[in-house]
């Protein structure tokens, strides 16, 4: 089956979808382009991720790009009115 890019969607497909059909109808000719060489076989880039539920713990932390970032911040005094 060959594979093309939607350029143009339609109802239930969104633009840069990969669809794979069997043959090309006339209609859909001008809304997809066929994907030729390494864009045609795609593969996933996390094989093991699933669609939903809890994500993976692999016992990994996320630390902040800046010491700033992980101090906590207070909120300016407010100055009382007299």
């Amino acid at each position: 089956m060959a594979k093309y890019e939607v350029i143009r969607p339609w109802h239930g497909v969104r633009l840069g979808d990969v669809v794979e059909l069997k043959k090309l109808h006339p209609a859909l000719k001008a809304n997809v382009r066929p994907l030729r060489g390494q864009a045609a076989e795609l593969t996933p880039a996390t094989p093991g991720a699933t669609a939903g539920g809890k994500p993976a713990d692999d016992g990994a932390k996320l630390e902040p790009a800046t010491p700033d970032a992980a101090a906590p911040t207070k909120a300016p005094a407010k100055a009382a009115n007299k």
